[in-house]
């Protein structure tokens, strides 16, 4: 059956990558779950499996769109060619005997190499050792360590910005690591923690919001969008009005004219007068992942557990409950 859903899907691509009006786009939902990602098509809600090794955890989108880069258990680099619709490669970044954990992975943009940061361990005399965290240049197809540089503890996602000149390394404060020259090099941090700004940002939809990094923040003052914009490198804080909900995730609505957040609810944002238009509770529980339709008529809620939540993104009524093989950790999707 499976076999039958990937020649399917991969119709789908080539009839479609010839469309290039916005008003017949199609959008693949990518639920990454547990040893397996479930490809829903936003159009009839059918649903693929593609099984993978590990918990999916980390996902990047090469700049072409033809691959979708997972880790899965935070150990194994999975690339997923999307047109084919299997994974094409999985490697391992290991050196020396170090057990390496991602936390934070990006991709160049000629798509030859990935940067990750990792935490390593290994075990010495019967007693464990953990190495300083590091951010390494890799390359995508061996998983040969181009470069390292040790990085401080606490850093979870990162951002590749400026013509993939810096990397922003992202935790408890904002490191920019000039990776434009032969060795890697912290040249600034942005404080956070000491400003009384805190950030989880586990999850990002720098793809699907056109290139820019998007992450709830909180402090005193309540809840705020953290944006960051890959072109310039620009860093935006804008604190919203009113009551804040819990979130652990952002998104753009498609004409980024609202923004979406999620954990128990769903969080509806007037970008322009910064308030919160709707707070809408999710009855299937807390949620990672939010993603709009390209149409901007459905949102897909979901991943933290087995279901997914279908809204009319006018209404905010639910449309359909979808029953998933695994639970999930994210959502990610690919517009044709």
């Amino acid at each position: 059956m499976n076999i039958k859903k990937y020649g399917f899907l991969a119709a789908i691509l080539l009839c479609t990558m010839v469309v290039s009006d916005r008003a017949e786009a199609k959008d693949l939902i990518f639920h990454m779950g547990n040893e397996m990602i479930q490809v829903i098509d936003a159009d009839t809600d059918e649903i693929t499996n593609i099984p993978i090794v590990g918990a999916s955890r980390d996902s990047v989108f090469s700049a072409d769109k033809k691959f979708l880069y997972v880790t899965g258990t935070r150990r194994v680099i999975h690339t997923l060619d999307l047109e084919k619709m299997q994974i094409v490669n999985s490697i391992k970044v290991e050196e020396k005997g170090w057990e390496r954990f991602i936390y934070g992975f990006v991709v160049s943009q000629d798509g030859k190499t990935g940067y990750v940061n990792v935490f390593s361990r290994r075990t010495e005399a019967g007693e464990v050792v953990i190495d300083q965290p590091e951010l390494l240049q890799i390359n995508l197809a061996t998983g040969k360590i181009l470069r390292s540089l040790d990085v401080p503890f606490g850093v979870v996602s990162l951002s590749l910005v400026e013509n993939d000149t810096k990397v922003y390394a992202l935790g408890q404060d904002i490191y920019t690591i000039d990776v434009s020259k032969k060795q890697m090099k912290i040249v600034d941090t942005i404080s956070m923690f000491e400003r009384g700004i805190n950030i989880l940002a586990l999850w990002h939809y720098t793809a699907e919001n056109d290139g820019v990094w998007l992450s709830p923040y909180y402090s005193a003052e309540g809840m705020g969008l953290l944006s960051i914009d890959t072109k310039s490198g620009k860093i935006t804080e804008t604190m919203l009005q009113g009551e804040p909900p819990f979130a652990y995730n952002a998104i753009y609505s498609p004409d980024k004219t609202k923004a979406y957040t999620i954990m128990d609810d769903v969080a509806v944002i007037d970008l322009k007068s910064r308030t919160y238009e709707k707070i809408v509770p999710i009855a299937e529980g807390t949620c990672y992942g939010i993603i709009p339709t390209t149409d901007g008529k459905k949102l897909y809620a979901g991943a933290g557990g087995s279901t997914i939540t279908v809204f009319d993104a006018e209404t905010m009524l639910p449309i359909k409950v979808l029953q998933m093989e695994t639970d999930g950790m994210g959502m990610r999707r690919l517009t044709l």
